[in-house]
C-alpha cells in the first residue's frame, strides 16, 4: 500500500452507480508504480451508492469520495468540485464508465518530466471494438505538439496529464448543459507551457454503451451551440493571437455548427440556433471562412440569410456530407486550397490520424 504524498490527483465525477468505477479504480490503482489518489465525486447521489460501486477500492486510502449535490445535469459542477481538491503536482481527469491501460499515467508522467511539457495528450481507445479516436488530426511523427500547427483545438476532450499550475485553465463551464469542455480544452492548449504526445501504448479506453452520460441527454440545438456566446465573452480567448482564434473558430464552425447540423438534422430551431451562433462567432470578419471548402462556406452563407429555405439549407446540409465532389475539396479562393485548415490538407491529416489511432489501439 503507497504512504508517500500523490504525485497526480485522478478526479473522476459520477454521476450513476451504474457506472463500472471499479475498474477505472483497479486499472489506475494496482497498475501505477507513482503515488495517486482517486477523487471520486458522487454528483446528485449518495456516496454510498458510489462506495458501492467501488467495492473493495471503496476502503483504499487512496480513494477520495466527495458529494455534491447542486442539482444540475451538467459535467461541469462535479469537475470543478474535483479540482479544488487537487493538491498533488499532477492531475487528470477520467469519466467514470472508462479507465486506463496498465502503466498509462507512470507513461504520462515520464513523458512529461523527460520534455518539460506540462500537458501530455494521450491516445483515445474503444477497447471493445478496437478503434482509436483520430483527434487532434495532428503532423506525423511529432512528440511536441503545436496548437495550431497541429490542430489541438480539434480535441475537445481534456483527458490527459496536467501540471497542477493548469488547473484553473481546466475549469469547465458552469451553467452549460453541454459544451461545457469547449473553452476549457482551447485554454489548456493555448495556455499550457509545452504540450507532448504520450506514447502509443499510454492509452486512454473509452468505455462503450454508457446509455446515462450526462452530455449525450436530449436537448434543444441552442444549448448545443450555447457555448458560442461564452468563448467571445472569454478573457483568455481575447488574449490568442489571430492565427490562433481564427484556427479555432474554423473548428467551431466545421464541427459544432455545420456537423452538429449533420448529426442533429435541419429543423427551424436548429437553423435559427446556427445561425446565431455563426453571428458569434464570425461577426463581420470574414478571415476564418477562407480555408473551408466553397460547400461549407455556401451552407454558412444560407445559415446566416434571411432568404433561404429550411429545404434549400436541407439539401446543402445533404451535399455536405458527400466529401469527393470539388466543391466540397476546394476553397472559394484557390490560393488557400494548400492552407492547413483547407479541405484536402484536413482530410490528408484525418486519415493519418486515424491510422495513427489504429496503431494505438492495438499497441501493448
Amino acid at each position: 500500500m503507497q504512504s508517500m504524498t500523490a504525485q497526480v490527483d485522478v478526479i473522476v465525477p459520477v454521476h450513476s452507480q451504474t457506472r463500472p468505477i471499479a475498474r477505472l479504480a483497479e486499472s489506475v490503482l494496482m497498475h501505477t508504480r507513482l503515488p495517486v489518489r482517486i477523487i471520486v465525486v458522487a454528483h446528485n447521489i449518495d456516496a454510498s451508492l458510489v462506495a458501492s460501486s467501488l467495492r473493495e477500492f471503496a476502503s483504499d486510502p487512496r480513494v477520495e469520495i466527495v458529494e455534491l449535490r447542486d442539482g444540475i445535469p451538467s459535467p461541469a459542477g462535479p469537475l470543478n468540485a474535483g479540482l479544488d481538491r487537487v493538491t498533488a503536482p499532477w492531475f487528470t481527469k477520467i469519466d467514470s464508465d472508462d479507465h486506463l491501460r496498465p502503466g498509462a499515467i507512470d507513461g504520462w508522467v515520464e513523458r512529461a518530466v523527460s520534455t518539460g511539457a506540462d500537458a501530455v495528450i494521450p491516445p483515445m481507445v474503444l477497447p471493445a471494438s478496437g478503434v482509436g479516436f483520430p483527434t487532434p488530426p495532428r503532423r506525423p511523427f511529432r512528440r511536441r505538439l503545436d496548437p495550431v500547427r497541429d490542430r489541438l483545438s480539434y480535441r475537445t476532450s481534456t483527458m490527459g496529464l496536467f501540471d497542477a499550475e493548469l488547473r484553473d485553465l481546466a475549469r469547465p463551464i458552469a451553467g452549460l448543459e453541454t459544451g461545457e469542455d469547449i473553452l476549457p480544452s482551447i485554454r489548456l492548449w493555448f495556455g499550457a507551457r509545452r504540450i507532448v504526445a504520450a506514447r502509443e501504448r499510454d492509452a486512454y479506453l473509452v468505455g462503450e454503451g454508457a446509455e446515462d452520460r450526462v452530455t449525450e441527454s436530449g436537448r434543444p440545438f441552442a444549448a448545443e451551440l450555447a457555448f458560442a456566446q461564452v468563448i467571445g465573452d472569454d478573457a483568455a480567448w481575447n488574449r490568442m493571437s489571430r492565427e490562433a482564434r481564427d484556427a479555432v473558430t474554423r473548428k467551431l464552425i466545421r464541427v459544432h455548427v455545420l456537423g452538429a447540423l449533420g448529426r442533429r438534422g435541419v429543423t427551424a430551431e436548429a437553423i435559427a440556433a446556427s445561425g446565431r451562433a455563426l453571428e458569434v462567432l464570425i461577426g463581420t470578419d470574414p478571415s476564418p471562412l477562407k480555408p473551408l471548402s466553397r460547400l461549407d462556406n455556401e451552407l454558412i452563407a444560407a445559415l446566416r440569410s434571411s432568404d433561404v429555405t429550411q429545404s434549400e439549407i436541407g439539401a446543402l446540409v445533404e451535399r455536405r456530407r458527400r466529401y469527393a465532389q470539388p466543391a466540397a475539396l476546394l476553397t472559394p479562393a484557390l490560393r488557400h486550397v494548400a492552407h492547413r485548415d483547407g479541405p484536402v490538407r484536413f482530410l490528408a491529416a484525418s486519415l493519418l490520424a486515424q491510422r495513427r489511432a489504429g496503431r494505438a489501439a492495438l499497441a501493448t
